[in-house]
């Protein structure tokens, strides 16, 4: 199970047995007239970060992310490409997250 931490909230790749659950989260940089293409894992990162600290959490189970395209968008010619990210806010002891460390 991959996991790395951005600010204080663990990003997890797996659901750890010891995470407990509070909400699903989805979150993309999508703006219109912004140039999406060159934002980061860790923009989206920093925008997810803040959402589940607001909802109590200090991790993302079961994250998933990458980049998509819009067909809309590149009609008007603006950036149709964009990061996007899922998963479920939950809160685990960091301490639990050791064992799951890649040697």
């Amino acid at each position: 199970m991959h996991f790395a931490e951005f600010e204080g909230v663990y990003f997890i790749e797996g659901a750890p047995k010891e995470a407990r659950p509070i909400e699903p989260i989805s979150s993309e940089l999508n703006g219109y007239f912004s140039q999406n293409h060159l934002r980061s894992l860790d923009d989206l990162k920093a925008k997810m970060q803040k959402l589940v600290v607001q909802r109590g959490g200090n991790c993302v189970i079961d994250f998933k992310y990458g980049q998509r395209s819009t067909f809309w968008k590149s009609i008007f010619g603006m950036d149709d490409v964009f990061w996007y990210g899922t998963g479920t806010i939950a809160k685990i002891e960091p301490s639990e997250l050791e064992k799951y460390k890649r040697s």
